[in-house]
């Protein structure tokens, strides 16, 4: 019989090299290298090839010497029983031998329920023949040779799956390629915004920004002053800053293992580091290494955040009434207002945590009950649920894109992103944001460790965010009552 675990490892092995067949082909037709998420995409198919390969030559190689085994053992069988017992000879079938198509209990059952539905006389006679013929050779084989008899039927009381008793020959199955990673939230607000690679050879970057314009007039009559004012510039300024990580596992491990564990950890360390950027593009403090988050950064009016002239509080728990002013649906117009009129741009989305998303599906009714959050085409809503996604797109509010992201901080109070329980809405134009994010680099070194026979798997990525070139961007909603953290 095929070994099921070899098959999956090939078939899983040949689906990534089509894979990388598919994006190496695309490059070639576009005439065009292969962009950062593709170079990504590539790489972790790579390991995946090498991780299933190595498996395939463990699984083949044990098929092999199992094969061989099995054969030496049906030699020696062979051999004992021709020993014993003179030459070894072979019989025909017996009635109910697995190769045929006649089954013991079945015909039990034909003979019991003959005229009941179950089986016809005929069927029941047949299967009486056959009961009996098979008493008549079992008699046959226990008279001619009790000792092959001893090995062909069973002599137990009563053998199970427990350890002594029969146990030693049910093993547990170990489906390590099969493993179960740790769950962790995805990178989704750090993949919409504008994505740049990492310049090389810098630890800052810099943007200038007019801080000031130039104006223009009316010339009140010919020949009067034109209006020359000069403009002021500043400024942005994002560093280039580390996250990394690292895991320390033994030579015995590392080479012993069926599986590729260079590649289980280095797999686990960028979910993590995808997990770590994405927090820090929304709510880095900007200090100690990390970046400036969307929800830290200065305002258009102040360095304070609790005074930000694009900050919105949020009083009421109810999603929409006219009469009510602070709901949370009339909070998101208002947070919508500032950009507009500050920024002068519309947001492109309305970020949530999984949990808010969910809330406005579950609790926002008005007061006929009707759902103002619904999955299916809007129909007095004020908006519209899609595809039923943990993170990413949830749906449209207010002709906004929900976002979830379950990165998003749930520990907020009225104007903070901190000292509280409660969530934040961030209304946001993704486009005047820009991450430069550089090659993930992964590295094993032996020699550190050598002493205790030990490797240290390494993985390092730079990165650097702005999310401050365009304060009035972002603006925030936050509220202790208002958006206190939802019950289901």
């Amino acid at each position: 019989m095929a070994n099921p675990v070899l098959a999956a490892a090939i078939l899983r092995r040949d689906q990534s090299l089509r894979q990388m067949e598919s994006l190496t082909d695309a490059c070639a037709e576009a005439n065009r290298s292969l962009t950062d998420a593709e170079a990504r995409q590539f790489e972790r198919l790579a390991v995946a090839i090498k991780k299933d390969n190595k498996q395939i030559k463990t699984l083949e190689t044990e098929e092999v010497r199992m094969s061989k085994a099995a054969s030496a053992a049906g030699e020696q069988l062979r051999a004992e029983r021709g020993g014993r017992y003179g030459s070894y000879v072979t019989h025909e079938a017996m009635t109910y031998s697995e190769d045929l198509k006649h089954s013991y209990f079945r015909d039990l059952v034909a003979t019991t329920a003959a005229g009941r539905g179950f089986a016809t006389f005929d069927d029941a006679n047949a299967a009486r023949e056959r009961l009996q013929q098979h008493r008549r050779e079992v008699e046959v084989e226990a008279r001619n040779n009790d000792a092959i008899a001893s090995a062909l039927y069973e002599r137990r009381v009563n053998p199970n799956t427990t350890d002594g008793t029969g146990g030693e020959f049910v093993p547990p199955l170990w489906l390590v390629d099969a493993y179960v990673p740790l769950a962790r939230a995805g990178r989704v607000i750090a993949n919409r915004a504008q994505r740049r690679q990492l310049p090389p050879g810098t630890d800052v970057i810099n943007l200038p920004k007019i801080k000031t314009g130039s104006t223009v007039a009316v010339q009140a009559a010919q020949a009067d002053a034109v209006s020359s004012t000069d403009i002021t510039t500043a400024t942005v300024t994002a560093a280039v800053n580390t996250i990394a990580g690292q895991q320390d596992i033994s030579l015995q491990l590392l080479e012993q293992s069926p599986i590729s564990m260079d590649a289980v950890i280095f797999e686990d360390l960028s979910a993590d580091y995808d997990m770590l950027l994405d927090r820090q593009c929304i709510s880095g403090t900007g200090a100690n290494g990390q970046h400036l988050g969307a929800l830290a950064q200065p305002s258009a009016a102040s360095n304070t955040d609790l005074t930000k002239a694009n900050a919105v509080t949020c009083s009421s728990t109810v999603f929409f009434d006219a009469a009510t002013a602070g709901t949370q649906f009339r909070s998101i117009v208002a947070a919508r207002n500032f950009i507009e009129t500050l920024r002068f741009r519309s947001p492109t989305a309305i970020w949530v945590h999984p949990r808010r998303a969910n809330a406005w599906s579950f609790q926002a009714q008005d007061s006929q009950a009707r759902p103002l959050f619904v999955m299916y085409e809007k129909f007095n809503a004020l908006g519209m649920q899609t595809a039923p996604v943990a993170e990413g797109v949830r749906g449209s509010l207010n002709g906004l894109d929900v976002v979830a992201d379950g990165n998003l901080p749930i520990t907020c109070s009225t104007g903070s992103i901190t000292s509280g329980t409660g969530d934040v809405v961030v209304l946001a134009n993704e486009q005047d944001y820009i991450l430069y994010e550089g090659s993930m680099h992964l590295r094993a070194m032996p020699e550190i460790l050598s002493g205790t026979l030990q490797v240290r798997l390494q993985a390092y990525a730079y990165s650097a965010w702005f999310a401050h070139r365009f304060p009035p961007s972002t603006s925030i909603v936050t509220g202790t009552v208002g958006l206190a953290a939802p019950t289901f």
